[in-house]
């Protein structure tokens, strides 16, 4: 499977930048243009407290983990779909399609993580623990590829999940700490983003970047049982439609 893999992941990253006129460049482009976003929203305007570290600094290593679940969750989620004369008419293993979306969203995690691991370098508040990023990264992958085993197996039946996930996904950023610190909520607001499983990988990767950062414990347990739940569950699945995607799709 590894060679179709790889195949079908040099495939969807060449195809979604083929037609851009930017080409590559919005692989810099998309998070500079939510960073600019959260300048004026968060810090600006709510005037968002971030325990002396530079905002920058700390909205960079939110998008290190959003920009690379917005870039896979719309490719993935619609991988199956896509792929639908490989489903119909080859023995291709269906697996291959979310691990490949995976795989081409990767270079919006690398250019995200290397602009905030240079802007905490640059402004001094970058830790060795930094080597541990490789541990955040995944983990968010893990958690991104159960998430798509769903997304990609319901798309299938149900197409009004690819037309909606644009629209999921505008709101998604703000009930994840990406642009604003946890310690900002209300104690009702702060319990329902702790649920959002990317609440705790987003503390994690940012206490691997921030020599200061001091994470919450609580949504990093709570965000490690629920990628253990979705891995497993989504595969399940995944393994169970996978029997009958190419009648449905």
């Amino acid at each position: 499977m590894a060679p179709i893999v790889r195949t079908l992941a040099a495939r969807d990253f060449k195809v979604k930048y083929k037609q851009s006129l930017l080409g590559p460049i919005w692989l810099v482009f998309q998070p500079i243009a939510l960073l600019a976003g959260f300048l004026v929203g968060f810090r600006a305007l709510a005037d968002v407290k971030t325990a002396g570290v530079p905002y920058t600094v700390f909205a960079l290593a939110g998008l290190t983990v959003w920009s690379f679940f917005q870039a896979a969750m719309t490719i993935g989620t619609a991988s199956v779909v896509t792929n639908a004369n490989f489903v119909r008419f080859t023995p291709c293993p269906r697996p291959s399609f979310p691990i490949a979306a995976i795989i081409a969203s990767m270079p919006s995690f690398i250019v995200t993580g290397a602009g905030a691991v240079v802007a905490a370098a640059v402004t001094g508040y970058l830790p060795a623990r930094a080597i541990l990023l490789p541990i955040g990264m995944l983990w968010v992958v893990v958690l991104t590829l159960g998430l798509i085993s769903f997304s990609s197996a319901m798309t299938v039946r149900f197409r009004d999940i690819n037309s909606a996930l644009p629209f999921l996904l505008q709101v998604g950023v703000f009930l994840a700490p990406v642009g604003y610190a946890l310690a900002d909520l209300s104690n009702t607001v702060r319990s329902i983003v702790y649920l959002n499983p990317l609440t705790g990988v987003i503390e994690a990767v940012r206490w691997t970047m921030i020599s200061s950062y001091d994470p919450a414990l609580e949504p990093i347990l709570i965000s490690a049982f629920i990628t253990l739940v979705l891995v497993v569950a989504g595969w399940r699945f995944f393994s169970l439609r996978e029997t009958t995607m190419a009648d449905d799709i």
